[in-house]
């Protein structure tokens, strides 16, 4: 018999209690069931698109702050960067963040 294991992560099997389980799903099979019994199907995941954007200070134009904008694959978007401006602020946004958003 052949099963088909959907998951992000690997099959394996484990035995309890005179049972035997497909972990991580927790399937129930017969005792007798191999790994080579188990066809492993994992779901295509989706990453974040990123875009880079660069910012010069005004106090030292070496000094470069970089901010990210990720959008997730179920269309939400965040922002990060790495000014102190992000930690000051109480919602976390810097001037860097607002010009983008």
């Amino acid at each position: 018999m052949v099963y088909i294991h959907y998951h992000r992560y690997p099959p394996t099997l484990i035995s309890i209690g005179g049972k035997k389980y497909i972990v991580p799903t927790w399937e129930q099979v017969p005792l007798s069931t191999t790994l080579e019994e188990i066809v492993w199907e994992s779901p295509k995941i989706e990453k974040s698109q990123k875009e880079k954007f660069e910012f010069s200070s005004k106090s030292d134009p070496n000094i470069k702050y970089i901010t990210e904008k990720h959008t997730l694959p179920n269309g939400v978007i965040k922002y990060s960067c790495n000014c102190p401006g992000v930690w000051r602020a109480k919602d976390k946004k810097c001037k860097h963040i607002k010009s983008l958003s």
